[in-house]
């Protein structure tokens, strides 16, 4: 997928609430299972993404590398470097039709 297009997406679920960004509010919502797939920007830490990915392979829920923290600071308000988005149809795009994407 196209970054803008991705972007654009993402500040959409944003804006819609079909998105949730910080580590504590995502852990919580896969910890419920609420999430339909977790995007890490490829510069997130190690821990972060340990921790993180952990939680959704536990969970059940899909993962993948997309983005930067330099374009996820475009459209959100502060610095991200995950983001877990809550809707299928906002998902949908990021999955490729694959239905299970993991990433390292």
């Amino acid at each position: 997928m196209e970054k803008d297009r991705g972007l654009r997406i993402l500040g959409l679920g944003y804006r819609a609430r079909g998105v949730k960004t910080g580590s504590v509010s995502i852990e919580q919502k896969i910890k419920k299972r609420q999430g339909f797939l977790l995007l890490l920007a490829a510069d997130c830490g190690d821990s972060t993404k340990r921790k993180l990915t952990e939680l959704c392979a536990k969970n059940n829920i899909p993962w993948k590398k997309w983005g930067t923290r330099e374009e996820f600071s475009q459209i959100f308000p502060r610095e991200t470097v995950a983001v877990l988005i809550l809707d299928a149809n906002i998902a949908k795009p990021f999955l490729n039709g694959k239905g299970r994407v993991h990433n390292d």
